[in-house]
């Protein structure tokens, strides 16, 4: 006998069947890089297979069912959309059955490849009157495609199974949704602490600034900005005067929390565009977008001052603490590594006299040098 013809499915059977098609919706598993796919279609055709159209129809519709935070119109429309899918499977399936069509095999390619067609119809609008498949609608293709054929043994499994035991099917369907969301859950939580360990492999443990490797990156995006027309931006190394004194005299302790107290002070009074980075030991860079090579030397300066005028608390009374300065312009014609190199050898000037600012606009590329050698702190 074949699966189609089954269309006595009790009503048990049939919650079980609408419930697991809502269920998969909701179900996003990952199958590649910003590409997530729905198995709301295989569930979709199993119930319109065993149970027929008006089955197939209840179970497209509940695709809906729980979906948050959409408009109520583009709802209806889509639980429209699936109970139209769903009808037309079944539709199918049944003329299969009258027709005396056996095999699970061909019922179910019927199946999938009559929902994946209308899937593709209602879908085809967002292709434009082009016709072009941009990149990201390839993406959308894939996950399409994936969702709807992928599954395509289990499903013949699941047709084969449902003749003789109908309860165990909708066991074994069940299960491949829970082992699903088990699966999908693992990986987005795998994903989730890869994402924190690359985040905190950029981040200094100590300040909570973002460290020399996000200062590369930060610097080679601004530099793209700048020579796509962007006005041009300050590179400023910043180094605490006398800091071995503060951790000879009060301690390792007391000198982490000046370096905190830096970086939260910095943070607090620069511009919300502006960086501050923790380039180690007592010297941090702060990349400033938007300065001009008129405003570099007031940027550079109102950096010392905001190091230099008010002072800080050390083992729990007021400290004057002072900064050397080195200040250059990133500009579209030198290199950020170039710009970085410069203001380390400003800072190391500045440092002679210290609590100093030494900036230079128009700063030329020179031989490779040493940039200040990050200290423990």
């Amino acid at each position: 006998m074949s699966p189609a013809v089954r269309l006595d499915t009790g009503i048990p059977a049939a919650i079980v069947l609408v419930a697991l098609t809502a269920l998969a919706e909701q179900l996003n598993v990952v199958v590649a890089r910003r590409t997530r796919v729905s198995l709301a279609g295989p569930f979709l055709v199993a119930a319109a297979l065993v149970g027929g159209p008006w089955l197939g129809a209840c179970a497209g519709a509940s695709i809906e069912a729980f979906t948050a935070g959409e408009v109520r119109r583009k709802r209806a429309l889509g639980a429209v959309a699936g109970a139209l899918q769903g009808f037309v499977v079944g539709l199918a399936g049944q003329q299969l059955a009258n027709r005396g069509v056996p095999g699970a095999v061909v019922v179910a390619t019927v199946g999938l490849v009559t929902g994946f067609a209308l899937n593709v119809r209602i879908v085809l609008p967002a292709l434009g009157r082009s016709m072009r498949l941009r990149r990201e609608l390839r993406a959308a293709w894939r996950a399409i495609v994936v969702g709807w054929f992928l599954p395509a043994p289990l499903l013949v499994a699941f047709l084969y199974l449902f003749q003789t035991a109908p309860g165990l099917a909708l066991a074994f369907a069940a299960g491949l949704l829970l082992v699903a969301a088990v699966a999908n859950r693992l990986r987005r939580r795998l994903e989730r602490t890869l994402t924190a360990e690359r985040s905190r492999a950029r981040v200094d443990a100590l300040t909570d600034a973002p460290n020399r490797y996000a200062l590369a990156e930060a610097l080679a995006a601004e530099q793209a900005r700048i020579r796509r027309g962007g006005r041009t931006a300050a590179v400023c190394f910043l180094d605490l005067d006398r800091f071995k004194t503060v951790n000879d005299t009060y301690g390792y302790a007391a000198g982490d929390a000046l370096l905190v107290d830096v970086t939260q002070r910095l943070r607090d009074h620069l511009r919300g565009s502006d960086l501050v980075f923790r380039w180690g030991g007592e010297e941090f860079v702060v990349l400033a977008p938007h300065v001009e090579s008129t405003e570099l030397a007031d940027f550079a300066e109102r950096l010392r001052l905001l190091i230099a005028t008010r002072p800080f608390a050390i083992d729990g009374r007021p400290r004057t603490i002072t900064g050397s300065v080195g200040a250059v312009l990133l500009d579209g014609a030198h290199s950020a590594e170039g710009a970085l190199e410069a203001a380390g050898r400003l800072v190391r000037k500045a440092k002679v006299t210290r609590n100093t600012a030494v900036v230079d606009g128009t700063w030329e590329s020179r031989s490779r040098s040493q940039l200040p050698r990050a200290a423990g702190a």
